[in-house]
């Protein structure tokens, strides 16, 4: 039995569509899966998160908002908005960026969300890093700072209350007490300070626009994508090219123009003319 060629064409083009997505597949978890780290097993460590996304254009204003309506549901006792920045290029690729501020413990779960959103509009993680500082050293340094100022301010009231002390002494004695409370003072506002480091993680989103129609591994696609880039940058060049031209071309065809016209002619003989008969 032979197969007709239409037949034929319609098998090797389902083979070829088949081909195509067996390239482009690729699991989103295992291509944007990156190394995060709980915050319950390092408890003195104050974390920030930095997401970099890749995302077609039609999508960074949308997924950009996702991210900024979800910490918004979770309260500004759990995540705040610092910062929020959306801008277009003059290639048309657009760019943002979000900066948030998140619940210690939410920090870990809101990343991986905030990524599920990227990949489901089609777009990628191109990095992640997290940086750490530990403040456990400079919390416990605090709590000993306030907890000595406090042992000698109770020192000094033990000695202010004994009777036949010395004018000079007992201003000597109340100066330092002030200071010991200053410093106390001090040493509790950085405990709270380091505390609210430790409570809150900064997350910083950004994301990157390109003229892809779809973002994958897909060596087809990824020509394409070439392919349009480079026509972009080509018309873009030859415009900037004829712009700069322009303006000359129209003034040396000016000049032509008024070099063929009869008046200019004869004004140009009637000077060579008059130049003639000055030698003479």
């Amino acid at each position: 039995m032979r197969l007709s060629s239409w037949s034929v064409g319609n098998a090797f083009g389902a083979a070829l569509l088949l081909a195509l997505a067996a390239c482009s597949e690729k699991p989103a978890e295992t291509a944007n899966q990156a190394p995060e780290i709980s915050p319950s097993s390092a408890p003195g460590f104050a974390f920030t998160y930095f997401y970099d996304f890749l995302l077609p254009n039609s999508a960074v204003a949308a997924v950009q908002e996702q991210h900024a309506s979800a910490c918004e549901k979770l309260g500004p006792a759990r995540c705040r908005i610092k910062g929020l920045n959306f801008r277009v290029g003059r290639g048309q690729d657009s760019s943002a960026s979000l900066d948030l501020l998140l619940d210690r413990d939410l920090a870990r779960s809101f990343g991986k969300d905030g990524v599920a959103a990227v990949v489901q509009a089609g777009g990628q993680l191109s990095s992640q890093t997290i940086t750490g500082e530990d403040l456990a050293p400079r919390l416990a340094q605090a709590a000993r700072n306030a907890a000595e100022a406090e042992a000698r301010i109770k020192e000094i009231e033990e000695r202010l209350k004994q009777p036949g002390l010395g004018d000079r002494e007992r201003t000597q004695l109340q100066e330092e007490a002030s200071s010991l409370r200053r410093d106390k003072s001090g040493s509790k506002a950085d405990q709270s300070d380091v505390q609210a480091q430790l409570a809150s993680t900064p997350m910083h989103f950004t994301y990157q626009g390109i003229a892809a129609l779809a973002i994958s591994d897909n060596p087809f696609a990824g020509a394409l994508e070439a392919m349009i880039s480079s026509g972009r940058v080509m018309i873009w060049t030859v415009l900037m090219g004829l712009g700069t031209a322009l303006p000359w071309i129209l003034l040396l065809i000016a000049c032509l123009l008024i070099w063929r016209l009869p008046a200019t002619r004869r004004l140009v003989s009637l000077i060579a003319g008059n130049r003639a008969t000055a030698n003479d």
